[in-house]
């Protein structure tokens, strides 16, 4: 541990309480004094910050007791105790010889009567850096760590960004981070009686248990979100500090979804899917014709007498035309060819025509009797009726009937 005293220096402020006095006023800087009356928020957590002392680095120990000062004003959940000791007179008069030692905080919370503070010492290191060793008493518990950082300019500038966050890294890391409060959550409105659960960025806090929360969070400003099933997720802003908070969550009640009506889409798929299976009933029957007009067809049927009934099991045969006659073009075989395609293709278009009225007219009759969405009151009569209505159409000059439907 650093010995702050040799002996002979200890024995001649114990003998003169003039020097004592000196040596207070001498520690405490104009900066320092100034923080004396700083208050904090309700709450918050009050802690002295003991002026640091050092036997070679005097004013890089009195700007980073400045450095604190400002650290404490800045963090969330702490405040300035409002006093101002300097460490080597606290000591002294407390009896310490080395005031790092651990027994030596009992003493020095005796003295300033009070049991939250920080004091160190800060020293040179080479080549060029400065070492704090700092400690936090909290009520008989001490913590300590040491900070180095380098020496130079911004190591005698309480007020520089760099040297406030050396100080507040280490204010968080002898506190353990932002005290914490304790925040009641109250779901209130339609989900007031609901389970659910608190997240903030992402990450859970907690369960909500019939519209109910207790949670820990650090000190600062937070926000809240409230997932709940079958409501809006909903947020909320709470400024949290040791002495706690309350929340209140009011989550909108989501619109219930309708359920999927399968019959009625059911029904206009199969219509839709009939009217594909008619439509390659369409593409077979032109395929028929098209082999039926083709020139070699036409050609080689002329060559038969009008009795002759199926002039494709001719061609099949392999005879060009009536016995005794002269052909100078053999059209059998590609005759037979054609025969052979449309026999497929009529096969074919039977099948399209039947698959794809049957889907149509199963598509119509599902759509036609779908119940769902039916009120159970008294149904208005001029309202439209959900489904398919044929009405016949009669004009002077024909007659019809319209299919129309509701969906």
């Amino acid at each position: 541990m650093h010995r702050i005293y040799p002996g002979k220096r200890l024995r001649r402020f114990r003998d003169s309480a003039i020097a004592l006095a000196i040596t207070a006023s001498l520690t405490l800087t104009p900066a320092v004094a100034s923080f004396a009356a700083a208050t904090g928020s309700p709450g918050a957590v009050e802690v002295e910050v003991l002026a640091f002392s050092s036997n070679d680095a005097v004013d890089e120990a009195a700007a980073l007791t400045d450095a604190f000062k400002h650290a404490l004003i800045g963090a969330p959940g702490i405040s300035d105790h409002g006093k101002s000791h300097a460490l080597e007179a606290v000591a002294l008069t407390a009896g310490c010889d080395d005031p790092m030692a651990a027994s030596c905080g009992a003493k020095i919370a005796n003295e300033i009567k009070y049991d939250k503070f920080i004091y160190g010492t800060v020293k040179k290191s080479p080549p060029n850096k400065i070492t704090a060793t700092l400690n936090y008493y909290n009520a008989g518990q001490v913590k300590s760590v040491a900070k180095t950082y380098d020496a130079g300019p911004v190591a005698k500038d309480g007020t520089s960004p760099e040297l406030k966050k050396i100080a507040l890294d280490a204010l968080f890391s002898l506190l353990g981070g932002a005290p914490k409060g304790k925040v009641e959550v109250t779901v209130v409105g339609p989900a007031a009686n609901e389970d659910g659960e608190l997240f903030e960025n992402g990450q859970s806090l907690g369960a909500v248990t019939a519209g109910r929360a207790s949670i820990d969070l650090p000190s600062g400003t937070h926000t809240i979100e409230l997932r709940v099933k079958g409501f809006a997720s909903t947020t909320g802003e709470v400024e949290v500090n040791p002495a706690g908070a309350t929340l209140q969550l009011s989550p909108v009640r989501l619109a219930p979804s309708k359920p999927l009506d399968w019959q009625l889409y059911g029904g206009i798929a199969a219509i839709a899917a009939g009217a594909v299976f008619v439509g390659l009933g369409v593409s077979s029957s032109l395929g028929v014709k098209n082999a039926q007009d083709d020139p070699a067809f036409e050609s080689y049927r002329r060559r038969w007498p009008a009795s002759t009934k199926d002039t494709c099991s001719e061609a099949r045969a392999g005879r060009e035309g009536p016995a005794g006659g002269t052909y100078s073009e053999k059209l059998s075989g590609q005759v037979a060819g054609l025969c052979d395609d449309v026999a497929n293709k009529q096969r074919a278009q039977f099948i399209w025509y039947g698959l794809g009225g049957a889907f149509i007219v199963g598509g119509i009759v599902l759509i036609a009797t779908d119940k769902s969405g039916s009120s159970t009151a008294t149904p208005d009569k001029t309202a439209a009726v959900k489904g398919l209505q044929l009405h016949p159409v009669l004009t002077p000059t024909y007659q019809a009937f319209s299919l129309t439907g509701t969906f």
